[in-house]
């Protein structure tokens, strides 16, 4: 059985004890404060295990975080229940991101408020996500500030897009350089690749190709495509490096082997053009030789476009 359908299965098992509880109060009406506690309680767990965010720091750290598009919807009633039960903001905060999953902005932002309201930092962040596609950039700006003040990686990285971005601020690469550089910090890899962007076009920041180099290096050593493909692009043109096609090949089948096309295409050419090797043809059993997934791209020109160096989220 796999992870979900043994969630969905530990819920239902919970759901039906809860009836046989509840039952049991038309005979026991002086159990029914027990059975509410233990109710609260299982629905608290389920909730911290079906919506627990990677980035709140205040999770609980006894289940593994669930990203935005593995939220199971059975976790909005459980959700639901653990925050009426204990008005814990945490659990204001995961039912918005179940009522997010099941495409109901509305409430979703009135649970972030709700959580928000509490001083709760993750919150803060998705509500200010919320407002910022309302157009009220400044709360948006407002609501990162206060989430990075607090330690959020996620809210420093939003934080240093406002300030690329100008976003409810004055556009302040300094500032944006600092924020990113905090969540690189903290592991973000998308802000790493991000301060290697900005050392590379040289619009907010000087242009520093050593500098960009070194960061984007972190970010492709965190699995980041986009950084992969950004030094591939500098090995291949030597560009604050020197020109090395081998190691360029590399970086292109590095992001390819992570699904991105652009990769694939690149390491094609330059096998199609002899620059570097083609990878010798393993034999099948039956004498043909499999393909390498590279001959499977049906690509036309124009198709696929160089990614850009400054990337939102």
């Amino acid at each position: 059985m796999n992870a979900r359908s043994s969630q969905i299965r530990n819920f239902a098992s919970v759901c039906a004890g809860t009836v046989v509880v509840l039952g049991a109060l038309t005979v026991a009406p002086n159990a029914r404060e027990p059975a509410q506690v233990v109710l609260a309680a299982a629905m608290q767990d389920q909730c911290d295990r079906m919506a627990g965010s990677p980035y709140d720091q205040n999770r609980n750290m006894a289940y593994a975080p669930v990203g935005i598009e593995e939220i199971d919807t059975q976790a909005v009633t459980a959700c639901r229940i653990a925050f009426e039960s204990t008005h814990n903001p945490r659990f204001a905060y995961q039912l918005g991101r179940a009522l997010n999953k099941t495409q109901e902005a509305d409430q979703a932002m009135t649970a972030y408020e709700t959580a928000v309201n509490a001083d709760y930092s993750a919150a803060k962040v998705n509500f200010g996500m919320l407002l910022g596609r309302l157009g009220d950039t400044t709360r948006e700006f407002t609501m990162y500030s206060e989430a990075a003040a607090a330690g959020n990686v996620l809210a420093s990285y939003n934080l240093g897009v406002a300030y690329r971005d100008g976003l409810g601020t004055d556009k302040n690469g300094t500032e944006a350089l600092n924020w990113f550089e905090k969540a690189a910090a903290g592991g973000d890899d998308t802000a790493a690749f991000n301060i290697g962007a900005m050392y590379d076009e040289g619009d907010l920041v000087p242009e520093d190709n050593q500098l960009a180099i070194a960061w984007y290096d972190i970010a492709a050593k965190r699995g980041n495509a986009d950084a992969m493909i950004n030094l591939g692009l500098m090995y291949q043109a030597g560009e604050g490096i020197a020109a090395n096609p081998q190691a360029a090949a590399e970086m292109y089948a590095q992001a390819a082997a992570t699904g991105d096309t652009f990769g694939a295409l690149k390491l094609k050419e330059m096998q199609d053009a002899g620059v570097v090797p083609a990878p010798a043809p393993n034999v099948a059993s039956n004498g043909a030789a499999p393909n390498n997934g590279l001959d499977m791209l049906v690509l036309q020109e124009g198709d696929v476009e160089i990614p850009s160096s400054l990337l939102s989220i």
